[in-house]
């Protein structure tokens, strides 16, 4: 049976990427981008081409409304990671080492003051083995079908243009 090709969207605009994407590196980040984005901005020398033939390592697509599923921080995070983190005999600064974030961050969190992001617990969740994310009961809405009522990248980033 045929495979189903996924549509690819622009990393820069948003817009779904019609005919061949191009692959350029924006700020020592590689981006699959639309022909009109890639020219505009290998032409300002803000990016550089990469060729490729293969599959890229990273194929952004939109996940279809089915596979898309929600999670929310349980309520006593602050009290699962402190039991965790305690048990393990790790102090508050090798835990943070560990997680990649601040010492304070840390505390913060552990003192109930902030809510880490579902990133962030989830390596909190790897690094102590504890159940901090569960799936949403019911989503909140619908997400925006790709007809630019959302915004993308270049909606947000003003690109410098140099006056020499």
């Amino acid at each position: 049976m045929p495979r189903k090709k996924e549509t690819l969207y622009c990393e820069i605009c948003g817009m779904p990427i019609v005919g061949r994407p191009y692959y350029a590196e924006v700020d020592g980040v590689e981006m699959v981008l639309c022909a009109s984005c890639y020219m505009k901005l290998v032409r300002s020398g803000r990016a550089k081409p990469i060729r490729r033939r293969e599959t890229p390592r990273r194929v952004v697509a939109r996940p279809r409304r089915s596979e898309i599923v929600e999670y929310e921080i349980v309520e006593d995070y602050y009290d699962r990671i402190r039991s965790a983190r305690q048990a393990r005999g790790l102090s508050t600064k090798e835990l943070a080492m560990k997680l990649r974030i601040s010492e304070s961050l840390l505390r913060k969190i552990e003192q109930g003051k902030m809510k880490p992001s579902i990133d962030l617990a989830r390596r909190i969740e790897k690094v102590l083995g504890v159940k901090l994310l569960v799936p949403t009961e019911e989503p909140e809405e619908p997400l925006a079908p790709p007809s630019g009522d959302y915004p993308t990248l270049g909606d947000v980033v003003v690109i410098r243009r140099d006056e020499d």
